[in-house]
Formats: structure tokens, sequence, C-alpha cells
């Protein structure tokens, strides 16, 4: 058998053919390992002659030389791609492999290399199958009819990081035409899987004992993942980080290169880089239980010039990662140019693919000028969340459609200006376990033109059992909301109602006053952070058990001058 080998960087390979009748039996992989066999069958012994004169005239072009004598490498034409599959043409360094002469068959839902994913495609009389792996710096991928061998292409990369992209790339692709990722449970390699197991943590991502009971089941099948899941449920953060950064090609592969968000230290704002800063605002993943538990996108196109990516390829790409497959947490800052740029690109990815696994969202997290920062428009993203816990908004414009969270326990809608549109979904969202719901109503002069009309519907419910916590905060018609908030259905069930940040006068203290006995039961009132004289904060002291009313403003006797305390 003819022996060819290829050193070139960390490349460290060899090729064997050996030609025999109507046949010839190939030999691959990294010098010192027994390498993958696999066997071509043609109908003459000429064609087999002539394929194999091609292949090894391929070789021998790409740098692969002649070892150990024996074999005649001659120059051939480069061969045509495959018009059996839509595989992408090869053109660094390619094999292609056809089907053994004995083709095993291969399980519609199984990969039948180690670590590979594997891919289906059917549709009419298509029955394709596509599988991709990573080979040190090669990415091999296997493609053809289900139920066959089918062919293969190896492509070599000067570096590991470079297969990476391009194993994603090509990953991205496929699912674009089409390709569904098929779970080969148990099959050897990396990432291994127990679908039974994953059902509890889909149940309940923080369930640490959910993550133990895999945890050891991967450590038996020799997973690494199952060492660090019992290293962060034991507390041993620096031992399960050491973990990561030692088999970083494992853990995250193509996203080390965003593990720090994109937007430099812009978040800061004159803070010292402590760890606890850095954690919760530069690293993009925060791991939890041997997966990416929390994911923070920021970009800053002034910040950070030289990404030249785009948030919304990252966010695609942690999705498809084994380790942002239990994602429970989304944080979401600026996507490019702060003063232009919105984050719909992101809403929509999350609309088609978001994990089942989010509990909650956070959309402009640390915003300094809220009045500039656009979310874009979140209306089919709802449905896609139907675990969703917690959903907190700090931006000046969003638009929210109608919204269907089931299982919501907790929402902050921060602004300097809520439009009408998002007062009335807010309104009159379906959530039926609320518990905290806060929201900003802002400055007319910043889309604010909510009125007390638009807030009635929501005082009028009945429905929200578990509402405890309400704030109607941060608004210019504070006065004329008091004046309605003694008839409202939904204060006899709150625990706290939070009237701050607006433009509340004496005039609204004398409201509340009027009906006093509408809000004896509550826990907290607080109207701190309004226009109260002296004498409005003492009348207010009767209203509930606890009155808030520290940071009174002054507006120099003139109500006109009066603003939300959030508005730019």
């Amino acid at each position: 058998m003819a022996r060819y080998e290829f050193a070139e960087g960390s490349s460290n390979k060899f090729w064997e053919i050996k030609l025999a009748g109507k046949s010839f039996t190939t030999t691959y992989g990294k010098i010192g390992t027994d390498g993958q066999t696999s066997v071509k069958t043609f109908k003459s012994d000429e064609e087999a002659r002539k394929e194999h004169d091609k292949i090894v005239a391929e070789k021998t072009k790409k740098g692969y030389a002649l070892v150990g004598g024996g074999g005649d490498a001659k120059k051939a034409p480069a061969p045509e791609p495959d018009d059996d599959d839509d595989e992408p043409v090869v053109k660094k360094v390619a094999t292609t492999v056809a089907p053994a002469t004995k083709p095993a068959a291969v399980a519609s839902s199984a990969s039948g290399t180690p670590g590979a994913r594997y891919f289906e495609f059917v549709e009419g009389t298509s029955s394709k199958f596509w599988e991709i792996a990573l080979e040190d710096t090669s990415v091999k991928t296997r493609y053809g009819k289900i139920g066959t061998e089918g062919q293969q292409t190896l492509k070599d990369f000067d570096d590991r990081a470079s297969a990476f992209k391009e194993l994603d790339k090509l990953i991205t692709e496929k699912t674009k035409k089409g390709y569904t990722e098929k779970v080969a449970e148990g099959a050897g390699g990396a990432d291994k899987r127990n679908l039974d197991l994953e059902k509890a943590i889909l149940a309940d991502p923080n369930d640490k004992d959910a993550y133990s009971v895999y945890a050891d089941w991967l450590q038996g099948e020799g997973d690494p993942r199952g060492e660090l899941i019992a290293l962060q449920i034991a507390g041993k953060d620096k031992a399960a980080q050491a973990l990561i950064d030692k088999q970083a090609d494992y853990f995250l592969g193509p996203l080390a290169d965003h593990v720090l968000c994109h937007d430099g230290d812009l978040g800061n704002n004159g803070r010292s880089n402590t760890k606890q800063w850095e954690d919760e605002h530069r690293q993009a993943f925060l791991w939890k239980f041997g997966f990416i538990h929390r994911l923070r996108l920021a970009h800053d196109a002034y910040a950070d010039e030289e990404f030249e990516g785009s948030l919304a390829e990252v966010l695609e790409m942690v999705l498809r990662h084994p380790s942002g497959r239990f994602i429970s947490e989304l944080s979401f800052m600026s996507n490019g140019d702060p003063n232009e740029d919105d984050l719909q690109d992101l809403i929509d990815i999350l609309a088609k693919k978001a994990p089942a696994t989010i509990r909650k969202i956070v959309i402009g997290d640390n915003v300094d000028q809220i009045s500039w920062y656009n979310v874009g428009n979140l209306s089919k993203l709802w449905k896609a969340i139907p675990g969703l816990r917690s959903l907190e908004i700090e931006a000046g414009s969003f638009t929210l459609g109608t919204i269907d969270l089931p299982n919501l326990t907790h929402a902050v809608f921060k602004t300097g200006g809520l439009s009408q549109a998002s007062g009335k979904s807010i309104a009159s969202a379906s959530w039926p376990k609320i518990e905290t719901l806060d929201i900003y109503y802002g400055d007319d002069n910043y889309g604010g033109d909510c009125t007390v009309e638009d807030v009635q519907p929501l005082l009028d419910r009945t429905d929200l059992k578990s509402l405890k916590t309400l704030g109607l905060r941060n608004s210019m018609f504070a006065d004329e909301l008091c004046k309605v908030l003694g008839h409202a259905k939904i204060v006899k069930q709150l625990s706290k109602l939070d009237l701050s940040l607006g433009c509340m006068g004496d005039e609204g203290v004398a409201a509340l006053v009027e009906l006093k006995d509408a809000f004896k039961h509550l826990d907290v009132l607080d109207l701190s952070h309004n226009y109260l004289s002296p004498a409005g904060v003492k009348a207010a002291k009767v209203l509930a058990k606890k009155v808030e009313t520290g940071d009174q403003r002054d507006d120099d006797g003139d109500p006109e001058d009066r603003s939300p305390s959030v508005s730019e």
C-alpha cells in the first residue's frame, strides 16, 4: 500500500491507498494512529485505476509526499463536484470517498462518526443525510442518501480556530436549507446525550439534582462535561474554570472569540474593573452546572471597532453550540451603533430558536442614555418563550404587541416615554401568574403619550390574582392617577403600590387621602421623588402601614416645570 504524508504547521497526517482489481482501499488520519479506512468499488479494473490515479494526483498536488516507496503519483485534473448532493465544493484540501463495497445501514437518528453532528433532509423524493465532525485542524463531512454510507470530504485549515469557524458556517448553511439535526443518543465521541435525563433539566433549568444525575451519566460515558458539572455543583469555581480553559476547544470552540462582550468598558461609568463588575458586565457567558447559564450580548461599534461580525451571528453560534443547550438567562444591550441600531435581528432569531429553558430576559441593561436606545418589535417573541419567568426592558422605545406569557411572575418596563400602544399592551397582557409589575410612563417629549384612560383597564382587572406589587411610576399624570386609584379594583389585592419618580404634588396626595381606606391594607406606599411639599408629605403618612416620601423635588411653585425623573 502506497503511503503519503503531509506535515505543515500543526497538521501531521498520513494517507494510504491500495489498488486491487475493481476496487481500492484508502486509509487516512493523524500520523501515529491507525486512522480510518474506506473501500471504493467500480464496474471495471480500468475505471478503478483511473479514479485511483486521479486521487493520488490530487494528494501530491496538495503537498502529500510519498514515503517508504511504492505507488506512483500521476497528475490528473481535479475531480468534478458530486451532483448527488448540495455539498459545498471544497476549495482548499479535500478527500472524497465513495460508498464502501458493503455499505452498512446508517440509522436515521444516529451519527456514523464519533463526535460528529448528524442532520437529515426529507422532502418529497429527497431523503438525504449530512454529517460533520472536527478532526484536529480539519473539518470532515459525510453525506448521501439515508441508508448508505455516502461520501466524505476532508478540508484542512491552518489552525483549529479556522476549522471551528468553517464547521459552524457549514452547519448554518445546512439548517437554512432545511436539514434537521438528529440526536445520536449514546453515540461515541464527545458531547454525549441522554434525552431522558435532559427532560428534567428542560422542565427546570435550575434543578441542581437533575444536573447531578446527568453529570454521573456523562462521567460514565467519558464526556468531560460531566466533570465540569460536578465541579460547579460543588462550588469549585477555580477548578471548573481551569477545566474550561484546558479543554476550550470542546467547551467553547468558535465561542472563544466572544467570551467578553464587544463593548469595551463603556458600562463601567468610572467604577473599578472588579471581578464582580467583570462578571456582571463584560463576561458574555456565565456558567452554571456545566453549561452556559446566562448569555450577555453587547456590541458598541465605537468601543470595539475591530469586531467585524454581528451579534446575530454570535447568538446563532451560541444557540447551536452544545454549551448553549440550556441557556436560562439572556441579557442584551447595544447592538452595533447605539444611536442607530436596534435589537430586531436578535429578537427575530429568538422568535424562531429560543431554547425551552429561557426563564429570564433583560433588554437594555445598564443603559445610560435611555431615550437613545431602541429595541424593536417584540410581538413575535412571546410564543417562543412560554417558560419565561422574568422580563426587564430598559429602553427609549419598543413595540410589545399582544403579550401572552403564561408563567411570567416579574415584569419591568423602564422607559422615558411609554407609547400608548405599549401601555395598552401591558394593561391587557395575558400573564396570569404575574406577581410584580413595574411600569414607567415617562415624558410626552420622549414619546410618553399614555394617559390615565390607558391605565384604567389595568386598574379594573380582577384576574391577576397573584399580583402583589404594582409600580405606576415616572408619570406626568400622577395627580390624575391618584384621583382614580381609590376606586381601582386591583389595588385591593396589593401589598405594595409604587407611585414614585413622577409629577405628583399635594393635589394628588389630597385625592389619595380622600379615599384613604382604600390604601390602609398596603404594607408599602411609595411616593418618593415626586413634588410633595412638607405639608403634603405629612398628610400622606396616614395612607398605609409604611409610606415612603424621600427625595422630594421642588418645582419653584410652577407645576408646569415638573417632569418625570427618567426621560432622556
